[in-house]
């Protein structure tokens, strides 16, 4: 058959415009989409190889070369090849293949050339970096070889021409000069740049990628002795990848050696992991992760923007680090590999967030983080502690954006309180409660020494009721989706109406309650007005017994604390007044009652600074404080 010239088609010469002319960044992602396209050959072969005897998978690997001088790099497999009319087809016309999707999506693509491959035109790669490129190949089980060649201008030629080699691929880039523009230009020609792109790209190809390498060595003389200042060439034929799949193998098979190595390389940490969950899902989805929960927190963890997720592999093809779509966000502290059979090679981030089969893995390793992370508490809380003083703060997120995990959540989560200095379950609480208790009692704050002190304590400490302390930066958010656990309201004890008191109690306090009001009430209206920019009502107290007052949220307003976390994320949230309980069985309020109304405006104006300071809130004006606190020490 005669040497055959072809024109591309317009959409086809759009994309090579494409290529050559507009994108810069990333062209590394050539080597990937080859080496790939390589791999699949070889597991076509080793598919078809089942039925066809005819058809041998003997010397599978796929080959490098480069030639310097000539500037050419080619990517060379020994897999099934192509037929003439499967060359035309997959290579000379691909309008069929995603053509136009990625025209449509041409500028989202100039800002991330790594999605070129989810359209089916990942051959095309090669013009980024070669300004001519020749495919020669052979259809395993025939004779006939096909050699197509395109400069990338709108043309190419296809030919019958055997391949030597005999069936396989052979696909040589003629590279382009260097673009110097480039904050970091790369020589693909040079041996360290192949073996770092294949290292990061396709360490894991089950096929050997091998590339011969000339290295100088030491002449040796009669006794095998290096001769000093004598060296020679030496050619070695070399693998550039590990093809150690780690995650396919049986968990019994690995060592912690292994774990340790292949840690270390996904996690740029040199400890040892603190958990390794080994998972593989069959069935509906198919898909192998290895995960691990760190055992130190990384330097750059609570940086906001902080990109998370395991790498993604689709049949050990490596497509992309930190997949966030495959993981919760409360549980990005999770580093290791997802490996799917179902995804496609050519996936992006944007159809990972709509795709069903995504979504199914993410759901899948939720589900076994969550259930090992159980087990762990359940057979070495130690860990699990350690687990938690690390990342708790991060995990506990997922109560509030976890809907469909909540309950699980809720149960392996861990807290502070006035118990014992040891963390608790929220189930351990339910089981020490008292006789007559009735909800789960809780308090946030900055710090725990200070919570420990709080004024709010001081009923529930008379009871004998204990009170979780919760201090973590998220917990205000967190405590708004807490509301109930085992059929027990989780209260906080800084609201208003706090109901600690038996109906038994309540009937005790009745006819003293009443009587308060009355002797209270003038004193209560004098301390309103004069904190009226501040306070929303003033009320008598059954929460304290050795503090004279404390500031209390309405039931629908932010706390304090609250406020504050809003505007530290650069909000400005309305400032909602509270209200200020008093304790009628307080000496201060019973000699406030005797004194002048001046001197009980100034009283009230102090003990509400008191309450600001006992909550852990800034003082408005503290030299006009300590000047009032100055003349009630002369009086």
């Amino acid at each position: 058959m005669a040497k055959q010239q072809h024109v591309f088609q317009t959409e086809v010469k759009e994309i090579l415009d494409l290529m050559i002319h507009s994108l810069y960044s990333q062209r590394e992602i050539f080597m990937r989409e080859l080496v790939s396209n390589a791999s699949d050959a070889l597991d076509k072969l080793r598919y078809e190889a089942l039925t066809n005897t005819d058809w041998k998978l003997n010397g599978a690997e796929i080959r490098i070369n480069t030639d310097k001088d000539q500037k050419t790099i080619s990517i060379s497999d020994t897999g099934i090849g192509m037929s003439f009319d499967e060359v035309q087809e997959n290579i000379g016309t691909i309008a069929h293949s995603g053509t136009k999707d990625f025209l449509k999506n041409a500028k989202n693509i100039k800002e991330s050339p790594e999605l070129i491959g989810q359209f089916g035109v990942g051959f095309y790669s090669s013009f980024m970096v070669a300004d001519k490129v020749t495919l020669h190949t052979q259809k395993a089980g025939t004779s006939e070889g096909v050699l197509w060649e395109s400069t990338g201008d709108g043309n190419y030629s296809i030919d019958s021409v055997p391949r030597a080699q005999g069936h396989g691929t052979t696909i040589t880039l003629h590279l382009k000069e260097t673009n110097t523009t480039e904050d970091k230009p790369q020589d693909f020609t040079d041996e360290w740049t192949i073996k770092s792109l294949i290292k990061k790209y396709s360490d894991f190809i089950e096929f050997p990628v091998k590339m011969k390498t000339v290295n100088e060595v030491p002449e040796l003389d009669d006794e095998g002795k290096p001769i000093e200042g004598k060296t020679k060439k030496e050619e070695s034929d070399d693998t550039l990848n590990s093809q150690k799949a780690l995650w396919l193998k049986s968990p019994s098979e690995i060592t912690p050696e292994e774990h340790k190595e292949f840690y270390s390389h996904v996690a740029h940490d040199w400890a040892e992991p603190l958990k390794t969950i080994h998972f593989k899902a069959e069935g509906m989805q198919e898909f192998t992760s290895l995960l691990y929960i760190p055992s130190n927190v990384p330097f750059n963890y609570f940086h906001r923007g902080s990109e998370f997720g395991p790498e993604l592999y689709v049949k050990r093809v490596f497509i992309m680090k930190d997949c966030q779509d495959l993981i919760a966000p409360y549980l990005r502290f999770v580093k290791g590999v997802v490996d799917s059979s179902d995804l496609s090679l050519n996936v992006s981030r944007e159809i990972l967030q709509q795709d069903h089969q995504a979504q199914g893995i993410k759901k899948a390793l939720v589900n076994k983080i969550l259930k090992e992370l159980k087990t762990t508490l359940e057979k070495d809380r130690e860990s699990y502690v350690k687990f938690w003083n690390n990342f708790g703060s991060t995990f506990k997120e997922g109560i509030a954006t976890d809907s469909e995990n909540k309950e699980k959540i809720e149960k392996i989560s861990m807290f502070y309180s006035t118990n014992s200095d040891e963390l608790t379950t929220l189930q351990e609480y339910v089981d020490r409660m008292k006789e007559g208790q009735k909800d789960i009692y809780m308090l946030t704050g900055d710090d725990l020494d200070h919570l420990k002190t709080s004024p709010y304590l001081e009923k529930l400490k008379e009871k004998g009721y204990e009170v979780l302390l919760l201090t973590d930066h998220v917990d205000e958010w967190v405590a708004e989706s807490l509301t109930k656990f085992a059929d027990k309201n989780i209260v906080s004890i800084t609201k208003e109406n706090l109901d600690l008191d038996t109906e038994e109690d309540k009937k005790k306090s009745e006819e003293e309650l009443k009587e308060n009001e009355t002797k209270y009430s003038a004193l209560k209206d004098i301390i309103k007005k004069a904190l009226d920019s501040d306070v929303q009502d003033v009320k008598l107290s059954n929460r304290l017994t050795n503090t004279p007052v404390c500031l209390v949220q309405a039931s629908n307003a932010p706390s304090a604390r609250m406020e504050k976390l809003m505007e530290s994320m650069g909000q400005k949230p309305p400032k909602s007044k509270r209200i200020l309980e008093i304790n009628p069985k307080h000496p201060v309020i019973e000699k406030m009652l005797a004194s002048e109304k001046e001197t009980q405006s100034d009283w009230a104006e102090i003990l509400y600074n008191q309450a600001l300071l006992n909550e852990g809130s800034p003082l408005k004006n503290p030299h006009e404080f300590s000047e009032k606190i100055s003349k009630l020490m002369m009086n």
